[in-house]
Parts: structure tokens; sequence; C-alpha cells
């Protein structure tokens, strides 16, 4: 007997399909980080730092979508488990620039590979021609909201 599902206002619109595949991204992500002890916001910070070694917090709160308060508690963690180290520069003593270890390097190839593999789980489902018009839409989508 199949499971009944209740429905959510909105449930076909666009928004929840959004969504849902968002959820399911997390969940990939996690089950692959959980060997690793990383959650997604952390394996999202050391890939951010890897793209950008020397950022302050603010464009990684920036990045991540995530108050400032929540960034230090990530940047904590990842320096705790030796991931990542900050720095004062010498020409301002207020913003403290985060690298990764050496440590935080291996490990974020391990992370760049699950987004990689991700990534491409995601385009299996779509045609070459599919993928292009879906990247189009979306990317129309996110500068409609900026």
């Amino acid at each position: 007997m199949k499971e009944e599902r209740h429905l959510i206002s909105g449930e076909n619109e666009l928004s929840e399909k959004i969504y849902q595949l968002s959820l399911l991204q997390q969940d990939y992500i996690s089950k692959r980080l959980k060997g690793v002890h990383l959650n997604l916001l952390q394996a999202k910070s050391l890939n951010y730092v890897a793209a950008n070694s020397g950022t302050i917090q603010k464009d990684l709160a920036h990045y991540l979508g995530k108050q400032n308060a929540t960034i230090t508690n990530i940047l904590k963690e990842l320096e705790k488990k030796g991931l990542i180290y900050r720095e004062i520069p010498s020409d301002n003593e207020r913003q403290k620039q985060i690298f990764l270890t050496v440590e935080g390097e291996e490990l974020v190839r391990h992370v760049q590979q699950a987004f990689r593999d991700l990534n491409e789980g995601m385009e299996k489902a779509l045609s070459g021609r599919a993928r292009k018009h879906v990247v189009a839409g979306l990317e129309k989508m996110i500068a409609d909201f900026d």
C-alpha cells in the first residue's frame, strides 16, 4: 500500500521543487562528509576559504547568508579541528584573514570532490540542451532577486 502524502499548498510550484532539491543536496553532502566529521556549513566554509585565501569573516558570512555569530562558531570549530587559522594583517588589526592549514587543504580536496560528484549526478538527469536552459533560467531568477 502506497504511503499517502499530505499535500502542501503550492507543492507543484517551482519554489517548492527548488526547496526539495536543496534538501536532497544537503542530505547527499551530509552523507558524503559524515566520515570526515564536517557538516554542510563547515564544508562550504572550507571550500570558500580555499577559493578565497585570506578572506575575512564578513565576506564568508555574506557568501553563506549567515549571521556573524554563526560564522564565528563555524570558524572556531574549524580552527579547533586544525583546518584553518586566522591572521591579523599589519595594515588592518580589526579584521582577521582566514587561511587553510595543510590539513585543511588536504580535506578540502575531499570536500570539493563531493560537490563535483553532486553536480555530476544532477547534470546526468538532463540533456546538454536542457541543462543549458535550466542554468539560464536559474541565473535569471537569481539576478531578478538582486
